[in-house]
């Protein structure tokens, strides 16, 4: 890296850094906790640091759930969006019901490219603050950064820094000397207790509460998009002219590293227009790419070597991923979206800003104007290809060349590296592994081989035929859309549910995708599904007068779907009592015994009932499941919170039972004769017995406050009756 510049520390305080963002390391203790059972002690990093979900050791340590920043945060408090942990051996059991609560608090952030993060023995996350202002409104709109002890004894009151807003970007990573950062943007914040109204870069270090301001006023931040533990990022910035207070036709890019202590210096007596009251410029970052052209003048913010003998370049960024930052350029007469690359290994002490800028002939792709939706695989360290969707018209994968670039346009020729992998249909890309590329179409996952060459995928989609190239449904699930992308452990798909009945409560269930112990491939999994179908087609059936005469299986079809869901098989039986205990003669029953009989088939499938393709089992949370129950596809990890528990239950019942007939007679009128004879003599009773009650408390009453009263003396006044001559009674004053 170039190091013509002197450094100076840049370490601020809360109140100098971050007058909007408060700072709190080290103060107001920590809530204790009785220890987890288990070793939290272990060796190696995590797995997929950054998600709802994050493996390590024993554990996979998971959000319970979707909740809001408004819900009830009070420590100890929340089941919903806490954090909770299942071991891997229950989690690979399907034993998805045993788990603990680690962090009792609500995990949360609008941020859903950042969640939790483990580093040696603590886990890392936001939570919303439960602080009060004068007005005694909770203040969650903020965002509280934490962390808590594995076994979950120690989690801290007070936050190393407070967020103003719940869409705050940020990322827990690990610096180059162990310690753990927290790197993260502050926007329209106060500096030096000034309102600023720009976008600044900070670094936290959670060990001292050193908050470091790495650039002031910056404008694109990039952070890694796959691994969202880098702590490196890049960043565009401005250059502007403080003499005529506009910003140049150009603009730079930075890169820069969690740990960073220090700014650049620069000399400001030399800028014209420079006023030391009001202008600041602060950057620790490296100087990457420098747009000045050669009919700009230069600044010390511009790179200090030969002179410019290029047109000015202003820079988009569009990914960071694998050490490699994608990004568009265009000059001021040309507005071109090429498409470049640049690779962390290029930033070294010989790099120059202008000069090292990728040639317009080394570009990978001539339009790159949405390149930041690209996936992008890499093989052995090199960019190998990209997916990308294209519009209506599906899913495309673009190799590149030996030229290193990628396919101008899309040609069905054979031996084409740019061609659809999935076609005719409008889908969102959610993750890729290097088998599968999953993705979503009318709400539901997908999932197809990305692998393969353009002869795969001739005449897509197949129905009969299935292979990987063959894109499959993967059941009904409905991955919540605006949560944490989909996650996979050990075979099994993970996501925040809004599946049917689910999508009021969005808890995260679990999608077993093995079979014996191995990762299906699209032809079983394609099988698997099309038994899943079966059963919403055999329970229509019976739905179905046609074929099942509705007078005599009496509300069949909605009961089987209750029992679909619920495997239940005592409630329906009471109901059943209920409700035809009101129907009169001659009308049909609410549930005939013909309906219950078929109910009970349902739940023990038979060679020799109409479920004998369902006699399939699996254990799930400890109970024997037949393949014609939901939970045997897919089911919840962790659990429900009392109340929404109460409130499914009452959704699913109320979605395919009929309701409990309502008794409208008083309560007098439900008394049979004798019942009511009872009651008068009883009532009469007591009303004898509080009307002599009465009585007798009030003479004992009388008499004791009788004994009670004061005694007075009964001694006369004596009066002089001696007549006092001396006295002129009349008032004459005669002698």
């Amino acid at each position: 890296m170039n190091k013509r510049f002197t450094k100076i520390i840049c370490f601020l305080t809360a109140a100098v850094a971050a007058a909007g963002v408060t700072v709190s390391v080290g103060c107001g203790g920590s809530y204790s906790s009785k220890p987890l059972d288990g070793n939290i002690f272990t060796e190696g990093k995590a797995k997929s640091n950054g998600g709802f979900a994050v493996e390590k050791g024993d554990y996979i340590y998971f959000l319970n759930g979707v909740e809001n920043n408004t819900a009830e945060n009070t420590f100890n408090t929340p089941v919903k969006g806490a954090i909770y942990r299942i071991k891997k051996s229950d989690f690979s059991d399907n034993n998805y019901s045993d788990v603990d609560r680690v962090v009792p608090l609500v995990a949360y952030s609008g941020d859903y490219n950042s969640g939790l993060f483990i580093y040696g023995d603590r886990i890392y996350y936001s939570t919303p603050s439960t602080e009060k202002n004068s007005a005694g409104e909770t203040l969650n709109t903020n965002l509280d950064m934490k962390s808590s002890k594995l076994d979950g004894t120690d989690t801290m009151k007070n936050a190393y820094v407070q967020f103003p807003s719940l869409t705050t970007e940020y990322r827990y990573v690990e610096g180059a000397d162990g310690k753990v950062y927290l790197i993260y943007l502050a926007t329209d914040e106060k500096l030096y207790e000034e309102s600023t109204g720009v976008k600044n870069l900070h670094s936290l270090n959670t060990e001292s509460g050193e908050n470091t301001l790495l650039a002031y006023n910056v404008d694109t931040v990039m952070f890694d998009a796959e691994d969202k533990t880098n702590p490196r990022v890049y960043y565009t910035m401005n250059v502007k002219n403080y003499a005529t207070d506009s910003n140049y036709s150009y603009n730079q890019v930075y890169s820069v590293t969690a740990d960073a202590t220090k700014a650049t210096e620069y000399d400001f007596s030399g800028i014209l227009g420079w006023d030391e009251e009001t202008d600041r410029y602060i950057n620790c970052g490296e100087l990457v790419f420098d747009g000045i052209g050669k009919n700009n003048e230069k600044t010390p913010f511009n790179f200090a070597g030969d002179d410019i003998n290029l047109s000015d370049y202003t820079y988009t960024l569009k990914k960071y991923q694998n050490g490699t930052l994608f990004y568009t350029r265009k000059t001021s007469v040309n507005d071109g979206q090429y498409l470049f690359s640049f690779s962390d290994g290029a930033l070294k002490d010989t790099h120059n800003p202008v000069k090292d800028n990728a040639a317009s002939e080394a570009r990978i792709l001539t339009d790159g104007s949405s390149a930041g939706d690209f996936k992008y695989f890499f093989k052995d360290g090199k960019l190998e290809k990209v997916i990308k969707v294209e519009g209506e018209g599906g899913i495309t994968v673009n190799y590149v060349g030996d030229d290193e670039k990628l396919q101008k346009d899309i040609s069905t020729v054979t031996g084409s590296k740019y061609f659809y992998i999935v076609k005719g249909t409008s889908a969102t890309i959610l993750f890729a592994d290097e088998n599968y590329l999953y993705y979503t179409a009318n709400s539901v996952i997908n999932r197809v081989s990305h692998n393969g060459a353009v002869d795969d995928y001739e005449g897509l989609p197949e129905t009969d035929d299935t292979d990987d190239y063959n894109a499959v449904k993967i059941f009904d699930l409905a991955p919540a859309s605006s949560w944490y992308t989909p996650e996979i452990f050990d075979g099994q798909l993970i996501f925040a549910s809004e599946t049917e009945n689910m999508s009021s409560y969005k808890y995260v269930m679990a999608c077993d995708l093995r079979k014996d112990g191995k990762p299906m491939n699209n032809a079983e999994l394609a099988e698997l599904n099309k038994k899943f179908t079966g059963i919403g087609e055999i329970i229509s059936d019976f739905s179905d007068s046609d074929k099942y005469d509705a007078d005599v299986y009496t509300n069949l079809g909605d009961a089987l779907r209750y029992a679909y869901f619920t495997g239940e098989s005592e409630y329906i039986k009471e109901l059943a009592e209920k409700c035809n205990a009101e129907v009169k003669e001659g009308e049909k029953l609410v549930y005939s015994e013909e309906t219950l009989a078929k109910y009970s088939e349902f739940l023990a499938p038979s060679a020799t009932n109409d479920w004998k393709d369902y006699v399939a089992t699996k254990e799930v949370n400890h109970e024997k499941l037949f393949a014609n129950r939901r939970d045997y596809y897919y089911s919840v990890l962790g659990v429900m919170n009392e109340t929404d528990a109460k409130n499914y239950a009452d959704l699913v019942r109320n979605n395919y039972l009929k309701a409990e007939p309502v008794n409208e007679q008083t309560w007098w009128e439900g008394l049979d004769t004798a019942s009511r004879v009872w009651f008068i003599i009883g009532m009469c009773a007591i009303g004898v017995l509080v009307i002599g009650g009465a009585v007798v408390l009030g003479v004992v009453l009388v008499r004791r406050k009788k004994n009670k009263m004061p005694e007075y003396s009964t001694r006369k006044i004596k009066v002089d009756t001696t007549d006092d001559k001396d006295i002129d009674v009349y008032g004459t004053d005669e002698e």
